[in-house]
């Protein structure tokens, strides 16, 4: 394995890991096991665990909002680009699995031990809310909406785990009719 190769099996592994039990709960040795990686080939990658979930959690924003851009709608109105939204991030979790966001569970891990994982975490769910927000404005959408659909989104993402998304799709689309309804 070629050393680019080696530092995405380490971050595949480990993004696998942290999703399915926690930060806390996976240890590098865990990691290089299951990636079938030296511990040297770890640390000439990165500094330490935490800077590795830095990067996992850059680039797992980066692939999510690909994934938007990729899907959005938003050359027919404001209820073709919420409709696309909601079923962009329904691709996403269905993709994903469902464990949750991996960015709130960063800052829950995280949150007073490592300031900087905490503030990525944050940052990347204003981040998604200003997209939505500047996304409407420039759809002449009503402001509150960016918030009820953001709500609508982490909803999806939370009551995953508790429902499945199969029967999720459907309530968050008549949710979406409700949010057309108002305007």
């Amino acid at each position: 394995m070629r050393k680019s190769q080696k530092k995405a099996a380490i971050m595949q592994t480990a993004e696998e890991l942290f999703y399915e039990h926690g930060f806390h709960a996976v240890g590098v040795k865990s990691i290089l096991e299951q990636a079938g990686v030296a511990p040297m080939t770890m640390y000439y990658h990165f500094q330490s665990k935490e800077e590795m979930i830095k990067e996992i959690l850059m680039q797992r924003e980066e692939r999510y909002f690909q994934l938007l851009e990729d899907k959005l709608n938003k050359e027919n109105g404001a209820n073709a680009y919420i409709r696309s939204l909601i079923h962009a991030h329904i691709d996403w979790l269905s993709a994903a699995g469902f464990n949750g966001c991996l960015f709130l569970r960063a800052k829950q891990e995280y949150e007073g031990v490592n300031d900087e994982i905490a503030l990525l975490s944050r940052d990347h769910k204003k981040k998604l809310l200003n997209k939505i927000d500047n996304d409407m404005k420039h759809l002449q959408a009503a402001p509150s909406l960016s918030i009820q659909i953001s709500i609508i989104l982490e909803g999806l993402t939370s009551m995953d785990q508790i429902l499945g998304l199969d029967k999720l799709k459907d309530i968050a689309m008549d949710l979406v009719r409700s949010l057309e309804a108002t305007e």
